[in-house]
């Protein structure tokens, strides 16, 4: 019979567990450094972004003025109710829980936010309540630490009796909004452009990147000089980082970084020149250009059909918007509008035939009305011809012949030279968005990639007088005669900050001067009591899908003549079709407006 020592056993066992156990708070100890040390700022991070809340606000956005200081984009005070959703919190989530059905949780928060205001109206009367119940719900889900607007533009007694009834910790508090201002309404509408909300707000500058954030919407220029400009302007954003209670509501306020408010910027714009070439423009549908020959600078830019800028703050109704569409104003004619230039284009066919020596100060041509190019007779705008007429009457009174005689000789493509040597093909470059790329200077390989058919004498007859394939801008031929006024072969020009860009001299002196001959007798015959160098023009446009067609009416010049300080340029659409209508003649009286103004000083 063989026994055992039971104790040996058990102090086996004891000593086993002993060792199990000893493991386990080894174990243990190890996760709780691993968790405690190790991991700790891993798990402090998802503690503050349980607790903690971010808070952005943008900065007052910057003033905009014209060259005189006159304000042309400010704020105004806009006297607004605001609703603190959070102060709903407890009654609105009790409801939520036995109502899933979005609509219904609508309704009932939009009830209960009327409910609440609902007393104060009795007292002081009918406060404007608009807000849908989409929008609440939608801010509560969202931005509910930040306090929603339900009320703008509310009359200075109503704010002044909620100042006195509302209480320091209600649901409900007033304040005082700024909103973008146009103090000059629909002038300069396309110059100075607009803003729009926007929840892109620049956070380089601030902490809390990973926290759960709200924002207020920030002011965004959509067009114009807001958008060119829109980073000065804007300034830099604010931000606060809250500690919040397990149900949203702020708690304590932990870092607060105050908003840098914008730059104001200061623009070369006339307004009250501004003023006078839109009221000397009137119904037509056109533009107007003034430029400072010496600086560049942008005097006054018109452009018609137009709209008031202030119906487009602090939103755009869909009202409002549809009519600027269905008119056309979105577009600014000056520096997105393509155009044939017609005969303003003789302007670059008699520079390149100065330059290429075909024609001198003492060249003539007999013109009869008309000129035949191949089996086509190509008209003169006079129909009984000029007779004998020289260089500087030719380009005076816009003579066809003249150019189609000389002009075959000289070719497409020294003329297609020519105006690229001007700059005429590309933008100006001037400081707005969006102006077009899509100006056209046909050559021979233009037309032969894209139509698939070669050149013909036909197609260089209408280049030479500003025809067919030819397109510009109405600001690109005021930089043209800007240039040419200086007898430079490049003028950049500006509304804020300018360029550095390089000229050179564009012809001799002895050819300058007869080009410039020209156009001072034009200026003569079309302008009264101011020296000026004008060339007109009028050109063909087909209306899309008819057979008829309707006209561009042109003016560009300098003045005065002999010592250039202004070039302009007046571009006028034909209302309707029909061959009575001459740029000269509609140009000129709008021309004689804006100069009088400028030269009566």
């Amino acid at each position: 019979m063989i026994c055992f020592d039971a104790s040996r056993t058990n102090f086996a066992r004891i000593r086993c567990l002993q060792c199990v156990v000893a493991g386990a708070f080894v174990v243990l100890g190890i996760t709780i450094f691993y968790r405690q040390y190790l991991q700790f700022h891993n798990y402090n991070r998802l503690g503050e972004k349980q607790c903690l809340r971010r808070i952005l606000y943008p900065g007052l956005r910057g003033n905009i003025y014209d060259r005189n200081g006159n304000a042309l984009a400010d704020h105004r005070d806009s006297y607004t109710l605001y609703v603190d959703l959070n102060f709903f919190r407890k009654s609105f989530e009790n409801f939520c829980k036995k109502h899933k059905n979005k609509e219904d949780q609508q309704e009932q928060l939009w009830a209960l936010v009327h409910d609440a205001l609902l007393p104060y109206a009795k007292q002081i009367g009918a406060i404007p309540f608009h807000i849908s119940p989409q929008k609440l719900l939608q801010h509560y889900r969202q931005n509910v630490l930040i306090p929603l607007a339900i009320a703008k533009a509310l009359p200075k007694e109503i704010y002044a009796k909620l100042v006195n009834r509302l209480p320091t910790r209600g649901a409900f508090s007033v304040g005082i909004e700024k909103i973008r201002h146009y103090p000059y309404g629909r002038t300069a509408c396309h110059v100075i452009g607009y803003v729009a909300k926007t929840p892109d707000l620049d956070t380089e500058n601030l902490p809390g990147g990973d926290l759960r954030t709200f924002f207020l919407p920030q002011e965004q220029g959509r067009t114009g000089i807001e958008a060119s400009y829109n980073r000065q302007l804007s300034g830099y954003n604010g931000g606060e980082i809250w500690r919040v209670t397990p149900a949203g509501q702020e708690q304590d306020k932990l870092i607060s970084i105050p908003a840098v408010n914008g730059e104001d910027i200061h623009t070369s714009i006339d307004i009250q020149l501004q003023q006078v070439c839109e009221r000397a423009l009137g119904y037509y549908r056109g533009s107007i250009t003034v430029l400072d020959v010496k600086s560049g600078e942008v005097l006054a830019m018109v452009s018609k059909p137009d709209f008031n800028l202030n119906d487009l703050t602090p939103y755009i109704s869909k009202e409002t918007f549809e009519h600027i569409t269905s008119t056309g104003a979105w577009l600014n004619r000056a520096i997105q509008g393509l155009y044939p230039p017609g005969s303003t284009f003789k302007i670059i066919s008699m520079s390149a035939l100065l330059r290429a020596g075909i024609i001198t100060e003492k060249s003539s041509c007999n013109c009869t009305g008309s000129y035949r190019i191949g089996n086509r007779n190509f008209r003169c705008h006079d129909r009984r011809g000029h007779g004998l007429i020289t260089t500087s009457a030719a380009l005076q009174k816009s003579c066809n012949p003249f150019f189609f005689k000389y002009g075959l000789q000289l070719g497409p493509t020294k003329l297609y030279k020519e105006a690229c040597s001007y700059y005429l093909n590309v933008p100006t470059g001037i400081d707005l968005p969006y102006e077009t790329h899509k100006i056209c200077i046909p050559s021979p390989a233009w037309k032969k990639s894209r139509t698939g058919e070669p050149w013909t004498d036909g197609n260089t007859a209408n280049m030479l007088i500003g025809q067919e394939y030819l397109l510009v801008t109405p600001l690109k031929m005021a930089c043209l005669v800007a240039a040419i006024s200086q007898n430079r072969n490049i003028f950049i020009p500006h509304i804020v900050q300018s360029m550095p860009w390089e000229s050179s001299q564009a012809l001799s002196e002895k050819d300058w001067h007869v080009l410039i001959s020209g156009m001072k007798k034009a200026g003569a015959y079309y302008i009264r009591n101011i020296s000026t160098a004008i060339k007109s023009g009028t050109a063909q446009v087909k209306v899309a899908g008819e057979s008829v067609y309707t006209h561009i009416g042109w003016m560009v010049g300098f003045a005065p003549a002999d010592n250039p300080k202004i070039a302009f340029c007046v571009e006028i659409e034909q209302e309707g079709v029909g061959s009575d209508f001459w740029g000269g003649q509609t140009c000129a009286p709008v021309a004689q407006v804006f100069l009088n103004h400028i030269f009566k000083k």
